[in-house]
């Protein structure tokens, strides 16, 4: 059985103290642009203070979506 996320977290970034989101899904990313209203890169990522990743994990897990976190 294989495990599909809605997110992917990039904690190692060249950057210190962000991390990258990485939508998986269509979902994901309406979720990120649409419900949060946090702006997106080019590549479709959204930059995010490190320091916030464990509050953006318990807010998608609250809508029913999953986060892989590297």
């Amino acid at each position: 059985m294989s495990l599909n996320y809605d997110f992917t977290v990039i904690s190692d970034t060249p950057i210190g103290g962000i991390s990258l989101v990485m939508a998986q899904t269509e979902e994901a990313y309406n979720y990120i642009v649409d419900e949060l209203e946090y702006t997106t890169l080019s590549d479709g990522s959204c930059p995010l203070f490190t320091d916030k990743v464990g509050d953006f994990i318990s807010d998608a897990e609250s809508a029913h979506l999953s986060t892989s976190y590297i």
